[in-house]
């Protein structure tokens, strides 16, 4: 089968809808929001490009793809089902390509929820069916809109704590760090992700997301780093006798550098008590290790209760290394070592680990946080509430005001067609007959990108918000 059939990438039921509509349909106008309820108050649109560039820019619509979604359709649903005319329509009268326009706010831009991220609609009446066939395909920008939303609100949670606590900021465009690779549920989702994380933090061990902003973004720059690190494979080589062994064979042949070490292979405490025990061969090549210039040990307890073993952790390094006291009065070691925890986080337990370092008294910029499936996979759609509905039609040269009313009343949907506008700090959905500017621009139209913006234009609108500049 073809990769990539764009007859194909939507749901079933909406293969039906074109002759659904009303009779004299010319325009199908929808959009697309983060409802209210969502867990973050603003929501940071990133990855439409993306999907524009792989799924439909240029000449997406080929004989061969419509006869192939031709037979899957009617063995699938039934005969005369799909709407091949439709389709070869398109081929024949545009090249191929999709005769809609989309129109999106900046990607990175954070916008107050219950607002238009992206409308769509079509250019060509006879392809009125169109613009929420694509529903399926774009509504998937909510996955890295809401990693990209996550990510900068860890972001904005470790800037309030490392100011509260008098800490340094060296380290906050590392204090998340994606583990998430292996966590994903494939290598795309993975990238996707990666990049979206890439937007507040720039540590990563998830190679992939990489490749993002130079394919897709038109950005060569290297956005993403990770350091030298064991994990339980390498610590374990010697098994329990031979910990300390294998603990200074790994800082023998450790680059210079930042290291990272698991700690948690047997029993952290021991760990860690043997490795401050003044004297000890292991204390030794620590300490040797650190009269590197930059060089850094970050110790990694792996499991455990995250705030108690966290707190345990940051005292048995204090007293096996020393700390000193901020200009605010927290903790903070004297030596280059720090912790990073990593294992089952969300936002919720970095919130909890910061604040109970603050009550502890432990200066922020003593820890990092890694996350794998807390970043890629432990968020869904409803996260951010995202939805894409019908607005708006147009029959017979007239538009129609369309929407949906539920019981429950946050799903109800916006009616007509929109502009998005800035009130004061905030963004607010308009008519589009308003007069002020229009903050959605074109970005697509016709099988043409509009609108082709660089990776670092895109962090730098995401890091105005999560510096909370």
């Amino acid at each position: 089968m073809i990769e990539n059939n764009i007859c194909l990438l939507t749901d079933s039921y909406k293969v039906t809808h074109h002759y659904f509509y009303p009779k004299g349909t010319e325009k199908i106008y929808s959009y697309l929001e983060s409802r209210v309820g969502a867990e973050f108050n603003k929501t940071i649109f990133y990855g439409l490009q993306y999907i524009i560039k792989k799924y439909l820019e240029g000449s997406v619509v080929t004989q061969e793809k419509i006869d192939e979604a031709d037979r899957l359709v009617s063995a699938h649903i039934g005969e005369n089902i799909f709407n091949k005319e439709g389709w070869e329509y398109i081929l024949d009268k545009h090249g191929g390509k999709l005769p809609i326009e989309i129109k999106a706010v900046a990607e990175g831009t954070p916008v107050d929820v219950n607002n238009v991220l992206m409308t769509v609609e079509n250019t060509d009446k006879k392809s009125y069916w169109l613009p929420n066939y694509l529903e399926s395909l774009l509504l998937q920008v909510w996955y890295p809109s809401t990693v990209a939303t996550l990510s900068a609100e860890v972001r904005k949670l470790a800037n309030f704590y490392l100011d509260v606590t008098g800490s340094v900021k060296d380290n906050l465009d590392f204090m998340l760090h994606d583990f998430g690779y292996r966590g994903a549920t494939s290598t795309e989702s993975s990238m996707l992700c990666g990049s979206a994380h890439l937007l507040s933090f720039s540590g990563t061990d998830t190679i992939p997301a990489l490749t993002i902003p130079e394919n897709y973004y038109n950005d060569s720059n290297l956005y993403g780093f990770s350091v030298q690190a064991t994990e339980h494979s390498v610590m374990t080589s010697l098994g329990p006798e031979g910990e300390i062994d294998q603990i200074l064979n790994v800082i023998e042949n450790a680059k210079d550098g930042i290291l990272s070490m698991v700690i948690d292979s047997y029993n952290y405490r021991n760990f860690l008590t043997e490795a401050g025990k003044s004297g000890s061969e292991l204390n030794d090549a620590i300490l040797n290790f650190l009269d590197g210039e930059a060089n850094k040990i970050v110790f990694r307890p792996d499991s455990g209760e995250p705030v108690s073993t966290t707190i345990d952790c940051l005292n048995l390094l204090s007293d096996c290394f020393g700390s000193h006291l901020t200009d605010k009065g927290y903790k903070v070691f004297d030596l280059n070592i720090g912790l990073l925890w990593g294992d089952g986080l969300n936002y919720q337990k970095i919130r909890d680990i910061l604040f109970a370092m603050k009550s502890n008294g432990w200066a922020a910029q003593n820890i990092i946080f890694g996350m794998g499936g807390g970043l890629h996979s432990s968020v869904t759609r409803d996260t951010q509430r995202n939805a894409f509905k019908c607005s708006a039609q147009l029959r017979d040269g007239q538009w129609h005001d369309i929407f949906k009313n539920p019981l429950d009343s946050s799903k109800k949907s916006k009616t007509g067609r929109f502009k998005l506008i800035k009130d004061g700090k905030s963004f607010k959905t308009v008519s589009i007959d308003n007069e002020h500017e229009d903050y959605l621009r074109t970005v697509f139209k016709d099988g043409k990108l509009i609108v082709d913006d660089l990776f670092g234009d895109i962090k730098s609108r995401a890091l105005d918000y999560s510096n909370y500049r």
